[in-house]
This record gives structure tokens, sequence and C-alpha cells, in this order.
């Protein structure tokens, strides 16, 4: 799917760059405040954790529980969707090299899970089931842009911070007897950091469109979740569940400049 916005930035410049308007602009242009909206495809990719620790007469889980269950929280998922944007931001020229900062903010619509079942060696008689989820609506950008100027295009490099709020959940049962349960569930708005590239091109005095990619890192959300089984109400395990969070945005947009 971003392969096909690559291909379509090109198109979509050929297209409306015919007017030998565009080819005569100056740079000095480039300057000053600007508004723009985008549409394009954001990825997710979060890598899951699980633990837990063995130890006591009151622990529910025994050896080599722990092992298992870190073997099942081990890995990874991912989803695409579509994602709107808007942006804003101001910007100078020094010669050919164009300086600016600029925020953003994107919709996500993420909500994606993995979850695995496995047969316990402490129990073969029983399975286990560790299900872990995320879920994310927006995300938002703080942005230095570092640009080279030719005439009607930019090239430009950005990085600077994000933020995201997410959600993630750890769920576990199994069918041990009556049967265990446990759930953590945690949301935060994370800070983390992010890079991208990009390249505008103008189309008038005024307008111009723009194909971008930013990739940003969320760091990690942690739940907590206490395994208890009815059939043995002496017993409980704490069971341990993190979330890294990461996503990709590639996007064509048009700006307005003033």
């Amino acid at each position: 799917m971003f392969r096909s916005l690559f291909v379509a930035l090109p198109i979509v410049c050929g297209i409306i760059g015919a007017p030998a308007y565009a080819q005569t602009l100056a740079m000095s242009d480039w300057s000053g405040a600007y508004v723009g909206a985008s549409l394009g495809l954001a990825n997710n990719i979060s890598d899951t954790k699980a633990s837990t620790t063995i130890g006591g007469a009151t622990s529910y889980f025994t050896t080599p529980d722990d092992v298992q269950i870190a073997g099942a929280g081990k890995g990874s998922f991912s989803q695409s969707r579509l994602s709107g944007g808007i942006f804003g931001g101001t910007q100078k020229l020094y010669g050919p090299v164009l300086v600016g900062i600029e925020s953003s903010l994107n919709s996500l619509s993420f909500d994606e899970a993995r979850s695995k079942t496995i047969t316990y060696t402490s129990f073969p008689a029983a399975q286990f089931t560790l299900r872990q989820a995320a879920t994310a609506d927006w995300q938002g950008t703080l942005r230095l842009r570092l640009g080279y100027v030719q005439k009607s295009w930019i090239t430009y490099v950005t990085g600077g911070a994000a933020v995201a709020q997410v959600k993630v959940k750890t769920s576990f049962s199994d069918n041990a007897i009556i049967g265990a349960s446990g759930l953590g569930t945690n949301t935060e708005t994370k800070l983390g950091w992010t890079v991208g590239f990009g390249g505008e091109y103008a189309i008038s005095k005024n307008w111009a469109i723009r194909g971008e990619y930013l990739y940003s890192d969320f760091g990690r959300v942690d739940t907590n979740a206490v395994v208890t089984n009815p059939a043995y109400p002496a017993l409980s395990s704490t069971l341990s569940g993190s979330v890294k969070f990461k996503t990709q945005i590639l996007s064509i947009g048009l700006v307005y400049r003033f």
C-alpha cells in the first residue's frame, strides 16, 4: 500500500506541474507561514513481551510456567489504516537552505491484537491463552524542517517530538479445573520522537503539494494482571505485559502558503 503512494506522487506532480509559471517561482516565495491537510496510510508496529515470577507457596504458576509465558508473550503485530492529517508551520530561506518548524496531527485508528494458546508443560491436561492488544486513535508532532530549495521544489528532512495516547491490554485465561483468568489494562499519553523526509512542489504562488514519510517511536506501555483461579482461592500470580508502539505514516498533502 505504501508503494502505491510512492508511485502515485510523481504522477500527480507531473500532471499538476504543467503550468509554466510554477517553474519561475522565486526562492523567496517559500518563506513565511503555511497550513495544510494530508491523506495517506498509517502503519503501526507493536512489539510485545510478557513475564511472571514464580515463588512462594501462594504462587498460582509453577515451574516452568514462567518460561512458557515469556515465550508466548514475545512477538509483534502490525496494522495499516487510512490516516487524515492537518499541519501548519513557518519557515525561512537562507539562500537555497530552508529552515522551519512544523506541528501536525494525524488520525491513526489502530486496534490490533495477538494471542497464543499453549499446553502447560507443568499440567498437560490444560492450556493457557495469552492475548495482548494495543489501540491508538491519534498522533501529534512538533518538528524542525531543514530543506533545500530549487525554485518550485523543496526536498527536506524533518525530526522532533511526537505524542500519542496508547491503550494496552493484556489478558490471560486457562482451562485448568474451573479456569484461571487475569486482565491488565493501561492507557498512557506517550511522548516519543519522530524523523522523516519529504518534498513539496509549488503549483502557484500560494499553493503546493507535498509527499512525506514519518517514522515515530513512543516507547513502551506496561500492564500488570493478577491471575487467579476459583478452584485454588489461596493462589495468585502477577502477570506483567508490555507493548512497544511505533508508527509509520506515508501521506500526500496540499499546502497553502500565506
